[in-house]
């Protein structure tokens, strides 16, 4: 019985992973439109999805426990759900567990991508805002070459003032 417990707690939480994806993608959306409103409840958005994920691995670890004892088998330290599914015997439920698994490894595989594409946005977005801070706050550079003037001149004068 412990099995459909687990196959349950596993669709539930790659249906969280696909959730997280779209808001992934709804994020990459915002962060080349620069809504910064918008992400902010995006992110609030997330973070209720992760909390509900957390809940969701504590039952996928207890479930499983479950199912090794149903088994009549002690668990490995460290063992995975892969072994779980060597231990089944009924072919019913590996195929359900093996598939839930795939299901999930593959939306898991899919928001890891599409984080990693949204973190190349952010940091290409700050290094454009460094660039452009940078172009105010820098001093203009003597074009000139002049002998006389001297090396202990008064500080350039900023367009913009970082410390105000």
């Amino acid at each position: 019985m412990s099995i459909h417990e687990l196959l349950n707690a596993l669709n539930g939480l790659t249906d969280i992973h696909e959730e997280m994806l779209q808001l992934a993608r709804e994020k990459q959306k915002l962060v080349v439109e620069n809504r910064v409103d918008r992400l902010m409840t995006l992110t609030a958005k997330e973070s209720k999805a992760i909390a509900a994920m957390e809940q969701l691995n504590l039952s996928i670890h207890r479930y499983t426990r479950e199912c090794w004892a149903e088994l009549g088998i002690a668990p490995k330290p460290g063992s995975t759900l892969a072994d779980l599914l060597q231990a089944v015997t009924k072919a019913e439920s590996k195929r359900l567990l093996a598939e839930a698994a795939d299901r999930l490894m593959t939306s898991i595989q899919q928001l890891k991508e599409q984080n990693e594409r949204n973190q190349l946005l952010v940091r290409q977005s700050l290094e454009y805002i460094a660039f452009q801070i940078d172009l105010i706050t820098a001093p203009p550079d003597d074009m000139t070459y002049s002998p006389t003037k001297s090396h202990a001149a008064a500080a350039p004068r900023r367009s913009f003032d970082t410390r105000a």
